[in-house]
């Protein structure tokens, strides 16, 4: 049963290869393409990254810090 669906999936990534638009590219372009398609995703990765730290920060109870005042 897996070995079927893994053929099945090869099948289909061969078929989106075979129909991408990247292909009507050189290969040189079509790894720039890909490297720049990489560098989108981890620039969303670090917006996505921050809106989680900004979410758990305000999540954590506030403390206000004390100033000592001497009193001559």
């Amino acid at each position: 049963m897996v070995a079927e669906v893994e053929a099945e999936r090869e099948k289909l990534m061969d078929f989106f290869d075979r129909i991408s638009p990247l292909n009507l590219f050189p290969t040189e372009t079509r790894g720039h393409v890909r490297a720049a398609q990489k560098e989108m995703l981890l620039a969303f990765r670090s917006i996505v990254d921050e809106a989680i730290r900004y979410v758990e920060e305000s999540e954590k109870p506030r403390t206000k810090k004390r100033t000592k005042i001497e009193i001559q």
